[in-house]
């Protein structure tokens, strides 16, 4: 395994060096043609904030609403996510509790990246919905993402330097019982996948990975 990783560092290096030398022209075919989510079976990332370490793995397929999805575990939670050519949207299931009942309030896929990205892209999802709770409350429902492709940068981790990253810049709001706002950023890299994210002050960094056959 450490062979394995030992080559592939070895190659991202030579990679670097040979993006130096492409042109502009060049540098937009590379990122339309490499794959910045990466989701084969298999798969893992760590990260590393403080510390504290979340580990992120890749277990197989599932069948939710419909939809053959990916299953995405994060520190052995999973999620769920529908990758197109086009876009890759994450499941989101929001429930409440009320009178000992759950109620539904928010379930679907929705957009989260717009494929593929492009330097200055921007887009939103948009979900509003009408819940009514013990009968007689009526809970407006409201969640919106927002993102924004901002730059283009080399981002520097533990597991190593990555190249043409692309840096998007989200803001995400939930309107229901309560209201919930977020806004942070994730660092893509070609091959890989988020390398970095930012909420606040608060950082997290690719620390070891491995992207399955």
């Amino acid at each position: 395994m450490y062979s394995r990783l030992w080559s592939l560092g070895l190659r991202l290096s030579l990679c670097l060096g040979s993006l130096l030398a492409l042109s502009c022209s060049d540098l937009l075919l590379f990122r339309a043609d490499s794959d910045y989510l990466p989701l084969a079976d298999g798969s893992e990332w760590r990260y590393v904030a403080g510390g504290d370490t979340t580990y992120v793995d890749v277990a197989g397929d599932s069948l939710i609403a419909g939809r053959t999805c990916t299953v995405l575990r994060r520190d052995f939670v999973p999620e769920f996510w529908l990758k197109e050519q086009s876009a890759a949207y994450r499941y989101y299931r929001r429930t409440a509790l009320r009178g000992g009942n759950e109620y539904v309030l928010e379930e679907r896929f929705g957009l989260v990246y717009l494929l593929p990205l492009i330097d200055g892209n921007s887009w939103q999802s948009v979900f509003t919905d009408t819940v009514v709770i013990l009968g007689t409350d009526t809970v407006p429902v409201y969640h919106k993402l927002e993102a924004h492709v901002a730059s283009i940068e080399d981002v520097a981790t533990p597991a190593g330097l990555f190249s043409q990253c692309y840096r998007l810049d989200f803001e995400e709001e939930f309107r229901d019982l309560d209201t919930t706002v977020t806004s942070y950023s994730e660092w893509l890299a070609p091959g890989v996948g988020v390398v970095k994210r930012m909420s606040g002050a608060d950082e997290q960094v690719l620390a070891w990975y491995r992207i399955g056959p």
